[in-house]
Order: C-alpha cells, then structure tokens, then sequence
C-alpha cells in the first residue's frame, strides 16, 4: 500500500468527518488527523475488510475523538481577557440559590457511602475513580500519570463505578 494519498481518499475522508462533526473547518482538522493517523498505522491495515472500511473506521474514530474534546472543552470556563471587569455578568446578576440543609446532608451522605464503596476494592481502585468521575481526566490521561496500562485504568475505572452504584442503589 502507498503511502501517498489521492484526492479521492481525502475528499472520501472528508465526507465521513463531515457526516459526525458537520462544520466544514472542523471536518478538515478532522480529516488531517485521520489521514494522519491511517498514515502512521498503515502496517495496521491486514487486507480482512476493504480499504475503504478501515478508512472509514479511521475517520469515525477521529470525528467522535473530535466531538469528545468540543464538549469536554465546552464544560470549562474561560476567563477572557477583553471581558470589561465592571461588568455584570448573568450569572452574578442572579440570585444565588442556596441548597437546603436536608440536601446538603443527602449528599454528603451519598458521597460517604461512595468512598467507602471505592475504599473496599483497594488502593489501587481509589485514585482512578476519583481522577476519572471527579477529576474529569480521561483514561488515557490517567494511565499516563499513573503508569499503568490503559486496560487497567478502564477496568479499575469501571470496577469502582460499578461498586458505587451498587452502594448508592442499596
């Protein structure tokens, strides 16, 4: 197989990102990083599908990689610099509304009974839950900082979710 893409493996490419992510200058980064990507692992490609389809699961996987990071970075809140500082924002405008002693209490509880829950798998369970589920990072990023394989991380991260689920149905 070539290493030199041709103008209809790109614009194929293309239409695939432009299917999941649906703006034209998203599907172009889009169709970079897969043709990126099918460049690098093109020893990865076996001949037991068609080109086509393994292209294609190349460029699903970066359009949803894609969408993953827009959202995760559409959840934080970015201080901007050319925001007037006197200004009154919505969200100081509006009253804060305060939780009520008897919820407070509640999830303070659930939050208990969900460390004990992590706390009775092991050691090992504890920072990979509370990285995952509280922290935001994702598995790849905790198998990282952690050293660990990211098999291990997946099936601790879900071992401890399922546990805290279990605790907090009972």
């Amino acid at each position: 197989m070539g290493t030199d893409f041709g103008a209809d493996t790109v614009r194929y490419v293309y239409a695939v990102a432009m299917k999941y992510v649906r703006d034209e200058d998203a599907a172009w980064d889009v169709t970079q990083d897969a043709l990126l990507n099918a460049f690098r692992h093109r020893d990865s490609f076996r001949g037991d599908a068609a080109y086509s389809t393994w292209l294609y699961r190349i460029a699903a996987t970066a359009a949803l990689m894609y969408l993953r990071k827009q959202r995760r970075r559409s959840r934080e809140v970015l201080a901007s610099g050319t925001v007037d500082p006197d200004a009154v924002s919505v969200i100081d405008a509006a009253p804060a509304q305060a939780p009520s002693p008897e919820t407070t209490c509640s999830v303070r509880e659930q939050v208990a009974r969900v460390r004990r829950a992590v706390a009775d798998l092991g050691t090992k369970y504890e920072p990979v839950f509370w990285m995952r589920y509280a922290d935001g990072y994702s598995e790849t990023e905790i198998a990282e900082r952690l050293g660990t394989t990211l098999p291990t991380v997946k099936t601790r991260a879900h071992r401890a979710l399922v546990a805290a689920r279990t605790k907090l149905a009972a």
